[in-house]
């Protein structure tokens, strides 16, 4: 089947949402470094047109102050399969992407502003660090380095962020979950119990140092729990450098994930 022609920067726009699963025209402007707002629009329509793209879009007088959302179409997931690079059983997850839930949605738009965030910062002159960031979608893929993420039975961080000096070595390495707001409590304290193992058994493979662990709870009472079932975990191993920081999913979008919004028994970090 022959596919509708698109230039190089749509199918550049179309491995963003294969990375990403879902953004807004914002977002894929930021990612793209473009400068003309109107021309992505035209980019986003002429695929919309031409299947490539599918958008979550509400014409309702109050909805229709939020932006669009996009994500992969039946022709922009035909197009990925002819680069054989992207897993296939990754490709097939992408035609079930209307009917993914609103928390999902919003998950993964939060781990896109996430990568945004730290890619601005790898720009900026005054930086003294720079930021390596693997979604999901990245590491899952069998010849990724980093891999060995995607094969832990209980444990799947929604992005992994790597930090580095001037020099290029890296001082930091970190593992970020989003807890989603229906996540029972039993069960958040289960996913805290295999972190807290993860570390103690030093089942990190990537580069040195250990990695820390960053939990991103739905709101403050939440990370309260969370904070407090850590530490009483944390005791038990007797352990002294297993480090597990939280947030709110509310502070993450107002501050960004570099900042110093992590907390770590009563003090509070930055990456």
């Amino acid at each position: 089947m022959k596919l509708p022609n698109i230039t190089k920067k749509q199918q550049d726009i179309l491995k963003l949402l294969y990375n990403y699963r879902y953004l807004d025209r914002k977002q894929i402007q930021l990612a793209m470094n473009h400068t003309d707002k109107r021309r992505v629009i035209s980019w986003l329509k002429d695929m919309r047109e031409k299947d490539y793209v599918e958008w979550i879009y509400s014409t309702d007088f109050v909805e229709k102050t939020k932006p669009a959302i996009y994500y992969l179409g039946i022709n922009g997931i035909r197009y990925l399969k002819t680069l054989d690079q992207y897993p296939i059983e990754e490709l097939r997850k992408r035609y079930k992407e209307s009917t993914r839930s609103r928390t999902f949605i919003d998950r993964s738009l939060l781990v896109a502003d996430c990568c945004l965030s730290l890619r601005a910062i790898n720009e900026s002159s005054a930086s003294k660090a720079s930021f390596n960031y693997i979604p999901e979608a990245s590491y899952i893929n069998p010849d990724h380095e980093y891999h060995f993420l995607a094969e832990h039975d209980i444990l799947r961080p929604n992005l992994c962020i790597i930090k580095h000096n001037k020099q290029g070595v890296a001082t930091a390495n970190y593992l970020l979950e989003i807890f989603d707001s229906s996540l029972p409590r039993y069960r958040m304290r289960y996913r805290l119990k295999k972190y807290v193992t993860y570390l103690e058994d030093s089942e990190w493979e990537g580069d040195n140092p250990a990695p820390i662990i960053l939990l991103v709870c739905p709101n403050v009472t939440d990370l309260i729990y969370a904070k407090r079932s850590t530490k009483k975990l944390i005791e038990d191993t007797y352990e002294d450098d297993l480090h597990i920081r939280f947030t709110t999913t509310a502070l993450l979008h107002k501050e960004g994930v570099a900042a110093k919004i992590w907390e770590e028994g009563r003090l509070k970090h930055s990456l």
